[in-house]
Parts: structure tokens; C-alpha cells; sequence
């Protein structure tokens, strides 16, 4: 056998080498780690039966922690002070630069 007829134990590498410098190999294993890291949580999610419940009361809590009480705490200060951009910019401006 010739240099080029020669069989390696792992098989024909010529195509796997060509492709390997050109990334190809790379961009399937990254597709392939993410399809199994999303059945892995899929799977998860699907079986749960407490976590479920629990998931909801979590997202529960976010919600009114960002909405409901933004409303009611967190009155939007600068519109309710200042007419134009340039004024409001003034003031946050003298407050993170200029104060004392």
C-alpha cells in the first residue's frame, strides 16, 4: 500500500481535517450542546410536578415586585419636576457630577 492508500485505524480523516479547519466541526458541536442543554431543561420543566406550583408563585412575585409596585413607590420623578429633556438632563447631571 501507498502513503495514500494506507487505512488508519480511526478511518478516513481527510474529510473531517478539511472541514475541522474551517470550523464546521466547531458550529455543530456548539448546535448540538444546545439542543441537548434545551432537552435537558424540557425535560425537566415536563416532569415536574411541585416545581410547577412553584414556578408560578415565583413569577407571581416578579411581577408585582416590578410592576405593581413601581406603579405605587416609584413615581416617575423626573417628568413629574421637568418640562424638557435638556432640564432633565441638567439635573441628573448635577446630581452624579457636580454634587456635593
Amino acid at each position: 500500500m501507498t502513503a495514500k492508500q494506507s487505512k488508519s485505524p480511526l478511518g478516513d480523516l481527510g474529510v473531517s481535517q478539511r472541514f475541522r479547519g474551517k470550523q464546521g466541526f466547531r458550529n455543530l458541536n456548539n448546535l448540538k450542546l444546545f439542543s441537548n442543554i434545551w432537552r435537558f431543561y424540557d425535560d425537566g420543566f415536563r416532569a415536574m410536578t411541585v416545581g410547577r406550583k412553584l414556578w408560578v408563585v415565583i413569577l407571581i412575585k416578579i411581577f408585582i415586585i416590578f410592576f405593581i409596585l413601581k406603579l405605587f413607590f416609584f413615581p416617575n420623578f423626573l417628568n413629574s419636576r421637568f418640562q424638557s429633556d435638556a432640564e432633565k438632563g441638567d439635573y441628573v447631571r448635577e446630581q452624579l457630577i457636580i454634587r456635593e
